[in-house]
């Protein structure tokens, strides 16, 4: 079974966007930005897990390693987030794609900000287009769970997304097919 693990920037893009941004720093240039900080996130998890260090630009270059090895990316071009690397990615490869996230699952609201949110078992990959795009602000470091254009390269693949909290045992169950506390996006 094919791996690839795309890695995004996370609280350190962060940091950059909120020095860079009041700076004047534009979206492509913070898209950069975080693009190379993702690489350096991707560096560090393929050495802590001694896998191999060279990191793909590319999701065609990531495809082809993955025949061979399990394989770490971070993004790739401005505009593309790292959900939108990996489900290219997925599509390419014909892998199921595991988003592992700080919640568990796809919402009705954002459960960060609302308690009463309602976490969504199973989605249709038009449900998720429609949030996606009611969501997505297009702006670095400013997503819904999935961007518009992750959706849609989902919805054309008919690629199986599971949105989960990035627990091991969670992450264990997705990645291998089993039930989970996540959302299931069909």
């Amino acid at each position: 079974m094919p791996l690839g693990i795309v890695v995004g920037g996370g609280a350190t893009n962060q940091k950059y966007v909120d020095i860079a941004r009041p700076m004047g720093v534009n979206d492509f240039y913070l898209d950069l930005i975080g693009i190379s900080v993702s690489r350096l996130n991707a560096l560090l998890l393929a050495t802590t897990l001694d896998m191999s260090t060279h990191i793909p630009e590319s999701v065609e270059e990531a495809a082809d390693l993955m025949q061979y090895d399990p394989v770490i990316i971070g993004g790739t071009v401005p505009g593309h987030t790292t959900n939108a690397v990996a489900a290219l990615l997925a599509e390419a490869t014909g892998a199921r794609l595991v988003n592992a996230t700080n919640v568990s699952g796809i919402y009705d609201k954002d459960p960060n900000k609302s308690k009463n949110a309602k976490r969504i078992k199973t989605l249709s990959y038009s449900k998720l287009v429609a949030m996606a795009a009611e969501n997505d602000k297009r702006q670095a470091r400013s997503h819904f769970v999935f961007d518009l254009l992750a959706a849609k390269i989902l919805a054309r693949s008919k690629t199986e997304a599971h949105v989960i909290k990035g627990t091991p045992s969670e992450i264990r169950k997705a990645c291998f097919g089993k039930a989970h506390g996540g959302t299931v996006i069909k």
